[in-house]
């Protein structure tokens, strides 16, 4: 008997697409604070634009979930990797606290739409027998773009950056990470899922 490999390619593709997703999210967060001080939000304002973007994802994970019994998870990856990235680029056109409000709900939305869909997708290609296993694995990719937000997205914000954490630079970020994640789905959803 052979030992059956549980890392397969499909898998790897798709903890590359998580990591590259949770890198723009883990970017953000320490960015936003202090984009939204230099036009003198309140405090108030700030911590509820930042929330928002949680309450609008917690709220749509259920539905998105109740959805793909029906429809295949592919749908909602490119649904929730485009609501990402026009988000993204909205960052950039939209100032507080209206417009950001709108930006920062369908940011949470998309969100929803590609963690749920990549979640199940990684529950229904792993092997029964080492489930457990691969899942928790899976959430390394997400995890590991939190260690370096603050020190990249600080330093992005500050007034001393150099041309690399430059404006222009963080929207060619935004893009490269999202054009990273468009190929790497494309790449990994070569599969049938049954119903």
């Amino acid at each position: 008997m052979t030992p059956q490999k549980i890392l397969s390619r499909d898998f790897i593709l798709c903890s590359f697409a998580h990591f590259v997703f949770s890198s723009v999210f883990a970017i953000l967060i320490p960015t936003i604070p202090i984009y939204l001080s230099r036009f003198e939000a309140k405090e108030a304002e700030i911590g509820f634009l930042i929330g928002i973007f949680s309450f609008s994802s917690l709220i749509f994970r259920p539905i998105v979930g109740r959805a793909l019994l029906n429809i295949p998870e592919r749908n909602f990856m490119i649904a929730g990797t485009l609501l990402y990235v026009f988000s993204s680029i909205a960052y950039l056109l939209a100032p507080p606290f209206w417009p950001l409000l709108v930006v920062r709900i369908f940011h949470g939305i998309g969100l929803a739409f590609f963690t749920t869909a990549i979640f199940t997708l990684v529950a229904n290609i792993t092997p029964a027998m080492h489930r457990g296993q691969l899942i928790s694995y899976f959430f390394y990719p997400g995890v590991w773009p939190m260690f370096w937000r603050h020190t990249l997205g600080y330093s992005s914000s500050t007034d001393l950056t150099s041309l690399f954490f430059s404006r222009f630079a963080r929207v060619y970020l935004y893009a490269l990470c999202s054009s990273l994640q468009n190929w790497v789905r494309g790449r990994a959803v070569r599969w049938k899922i049954s119903p």
